[in-house]
């Protein structure tokens, strides 16, 4: 208990220090306290431009730009043709790693089932990643 008073006796004291320190005239200080004022100016500066950046960045505001929303349907309309020929592609992949897995039953090898087992989940995987396309559009 007493080491938890002296330590914040200690805080105490340090802080009437500072506050002396920051109201007395820098020429009435020696290099050392000097020092420690700046610093402690220093940081109080980047303290409050920290903070004002991060005000300056809650009070966002969505605006939209008037006009044609042409270019923005062409985008999407482009984007749709690709997720859904990745989406094809990604069957195709599933369907090519099918056969794979039954070549490697008929010839019962243990690569061949492996490598058609991947081929398989990683078409479904590109399957899938394309099909999610529609969770991230507005």
């Amino acid at each position: 208990m007493n080491k938890i008073i002296n330590g914040i006796k200690s805080k105490f004291a340090a802080f009437r220090r500072d506050i002396h320190e920051d109201i007395t005239p820098n020429r009435q200080l020696t290099a050392e306290q000097r020092e420690r004022k700046m610093m402690r100016s220093v940081s109080r500066i980047a303290t409050g431009i920290m903070a004002a950046s991060m005000a300056a960045s809650c009070m966002g505001i969505t605006c939209f730009a008037e006009g044609s929303t042409e270019g923005v349907e062409t985008f999407n309309t482009v984007v749709e043709f690709i997720v859904d020929w990745v989406a094809r592609i990604g069957l195709v992949i599933g369907f090519v790693g099918a056969v794979q897995f039954a070549m490697g039953f008929k010839d019962d090898s243990a690569d061949g089932k492996t490598r058609g087992l991947m081929c398989l989940a990683s078409g479904f995987i590109v399957y899938a990643v394309a099909k999610a396309y529609d969770m991230f559009k507005e």
